[in-house]
Formats: structure tokens, sequence, C-alpha cells
């Protein structure tokens, strides 16, 4: 039994040290949310926008790349106007997303992608 103890402890650390790098994105995002996270985060790397990837009939699609990190962002509808709306679709000869926005500016759009 005791030859057990240093075995489960090594198994738990390996465990620990493949997750604890392991954040799981938010599914649904507020406008605030997005704010704080854009503010924190990627405003501190001079990216200055998130991409807007279009919108279905309960949510807007946003996309941010942050260093080497994909940020998908969604939010609901009835939280966000979008002056410029434009279909989402999700199929791989769609491009990325549409437009870039400011979320600290209600989501307007500062320039086209590409």
């Amino acid at each position: 039994m005791k030859m057990n103890v240093p075995i489960a402890i090594c198994i738990m650390a390996v465990f620990a040290s493949c997750t604890a790098g392991y954040q799981v994105q938010k599914s649904v995002w507020t406008v605030q949310e997005v704010q704080q996270w854009y503010n924190k985060d990627t405003a501190k790397a001079n990216t200055n926008s998130i991409l807007y990837r279009g919108s279905d009939t309960q949510q807007h699609f946003f996309l941010s790349q942050f260093v080497d990190k994909w940020v998908f962002l969604t939010v609901k509808k009835n939280e966000l106007a979008i002056p410029e709306e434009k279909p989402y679709k999700v199929d791989s000869v769609v491009k990325l997303g549409y437009y870039y926005v400011d979320p600290n500016n209600h989501f307007v759009k500062i320039r086209d992608f590409n």
C-alpha cells in the first residue's frame, strides 16, 4: 500500500499540470463582460479590435485573437443592436468575419476585414 501512494501522487500531479492551463471559454457573454475582457487583455496587446462574424436570429458572433489564443465571443441580440448586421455563416468558404468593431463604443464598425 505504501508504494501506491507515491504513484498516485505522481499521477495526480501529471493530471493537474495537464488541466491547469486549459480554460473553458464562455459560451455566451454579456456586453459588459466583453468590454471588461477587451480592456483587460486585448487592449494591452494593441490589437485594438474585435472581428464581427455575423448574426443569426438570437445572437451576434465575434472573434478576437490575443497573441496565440482565439476567443469566440457570442452576445445575445436582446443586449446589443448592431447597425450593419450581416448573416452568420459557418462554412469553409466564408471568411472569418465582416469587419472590426470597438466594444467600448457600442460595437461600432472600425474598419473592414481584409
